[in-house]
């Protein structure tokens, strides 16, 4: 078996700062989107409804959604990492408490 250690206090301040990191980029994706928009409203025409109509059906839950877009897979990165870190934490403490009896 491979040496193992964590350390705790580092893992959870990493978990802390992806899901930061997460929610950073939905803010940015709904800026992205608040941009994109004012940028359209003065046009007229197919034109503009079929750019609206691609970004919100293929652009807009990518950018901003926590549910399934971009900042969806970089929280689920901070979930991945923190159950591995709660479950070094309870084997340790399974570990201990077998040994103390």
């Amino acid at each position: 078996m491979a040496n193992c250690r964590i350390v705790n206090e580092s893992v959870a301040s990493a978990v802390a700062d992806i899901n930061n990191i997460a929610s950073a980029y939905a803010q940015a994706g709904t800026t992205l989107e608040t941009s994109f928009k004012a940028a359209l409203a003065d046009m007229e025409g197919d034109a503009k409804d079929a750019l609206i109509d691609f970004f919100d059906t293929k652009i807009k839950d990518f950018v901003t959604s926590m549910e399934s877009g971009l900042p969806a897979m970089v929280k689920g990165m901070a979930e991945l990492l923190e159950a591995n870190r709660a479950n070094f934490e309870n084997v340790d403490a399974q570990i201990a408490a077998s040994i103390r009896g």
